[in-house]
């Protein structure tokens, strides 16, 4: 969807148009509508998200002990036991 469109469903919104509305006005989804609005208050951007690809794995230090404690207790477990 360009940034003028999505600038739009924001605009409008802040205007106080209900999402339905904006939908039938743009003639988008309202699926659209509320991904972009959602994105906007969560984020304060109208730029898509990043689509595809893998998130990085990040362990939490509690996890990382966990592990650490096992190895000790165990030093030939392998990670999928």
């Amino acid at each position: 969807l360009p940034d003028i469109v999505r600038q739009s469903i924001v605009d409008l919104a802040k205007q106080g148009v209900r999402p339905c509305d904006i939908s039938r006005q743009l003639r988008v989804s309202h699926g659209c509508v509320s991904k972009i609005l959602g994105r906007f208050h969560e984020t304060g951007s109208i730029k898509p998200g990043i689509i595809g690809g893998s998130k990085p794995k990040v362990a939490t230090p509690k996890v990382v002990d966990a592990i650490t404690n096992y190895k000790q207790q165990s030093p030939t477990m392998f990670a999928w036991e």
